[in-house]
């Protein structure tokens, strides 16, 4: 492939991703707040803002209007657009080269595994300055409804000259943004590419577009049960004022077992399947149709 094709691999990405971002982002939002909800707080000595999924986006609504579904949606374009972009394109480029399958050509999951960690990591590094203010302007909330640390951000820009002139900086909380991806996109990648070619050589399904809708579902599926912990981590570190809380991704595992349980490191499962099962399979088949059309 010639670097033409290796740009193109890259843009693909990022354009499938983004567009998927912009339908889930009113569900990230109400992940984000269900984690923050109660920090370093034990069951019952906290007020609970929000009680389900259904119940978050009706408040969020009510006291924030319908935009307030949508906050830091630039922040997440931007964030998808890099950080997918880098990480399905090196995904991409790896499969390409070979180094993930056996010599009969099927594909090996723990190389899927390697090669997912290993793109995930350099696209959360390149993202994490606007996952940063993607975090902390959609958690910015109406009084009555607010949980967590409330940044004022008027806009991604805003957000990034604030995070610069931090003590934090535009890395601030990376390390559990390293975490985070590389689990999630090697569970996420891995999944989907080894279900896909298992189901392809199977007569259970026919149609090309349902072969990449399940394989898309059980890899959202596995992504969440896998990425959850790593998630409420970042979303906590990302949020907080530098410092105010944790020093760090290892004193921020340590302070949540502690005050709030083991349940603490699942807080909004239910709304990050919603956001996920939806932004993972939207990703993977636009993904997945965008190389067919334009590669």
């Amino acid at each position: 492939m010639n670097i033409a094709g290796y740009g193109k691999e890259y843009a693909v990405g990022g354009l499938a991703s983004a567009t998927a971002g912009f339908f889930s982002n009113p569900l990230d939002v109400v992940k984000t707040r269900f984690q923050l909800q109660g920090e370093l707080l034990g069951r019952g000595a906290y007020e609970v803002k929000y009680r389900n999924v259904f119940d978050a986006f009706l408040k969020i609504a009510r006291h924030e209007g319908v935009k307030g579904l949508q906050k830091g949606l630039v922040s997440q374009l931007a964030y998808q657009c890099v950080m997918n972009s880098t990480r399905l394109g090196t995904y991409q480029t790896i499969l390409n080269s070979g180094l993930t399958t056996s010599n009969d050509g099927k594909p090996i999951f723990w190389k899927l595994g390697l090669a997912g960690a290993f793109s995930g990591s350099c696209g959360a590094l390149l993202g994490s300055p606007f996952y940063l203010v993607k975090v902390q302007m959609q958690s910015a909330a109406a009084p009555t409804i607010a949980v967590g640390f409330q940044h004022k951000h008027s806009g991604l820009w805003e957000g990034l000259r604030k995070a610069y002139r931090s003590p934090g900086g535009l890395l601030q909380g990376v390390t559990s943004a390293l975490w985070r991806v590389s689990v999630g996109s090697a569970t996420q990648l891995a999944t989907f590419t080894r279900v896909k070619h298992y189901i392809a050589g199977t007569d259970v399904l026919n149609s090309e577009f349902a072969i990449v809708a399940a394989s898309s579902l059980v890899s959202s599926f596995a992504v969440t049960c896998t990425m959850t912990p790593f998630d409420v981590v970042a979303t906590r570190l990302y949020n907080q004022k530098h410092g105010l809380y944790y020093n760090g991704w290892i004193d921020c595992i340590a302070k949540i077992y502690k005050h709030e349980g083991v349940f603490g490191f699942y807080k909004g499962t239910v709304a990050h399947y919603f956001r996920i099962g939806p932004h993972t399979i939207l990703t993977l088949m636009i993904w997945d149709r965008y190389r067919k059309w334009l590669l």
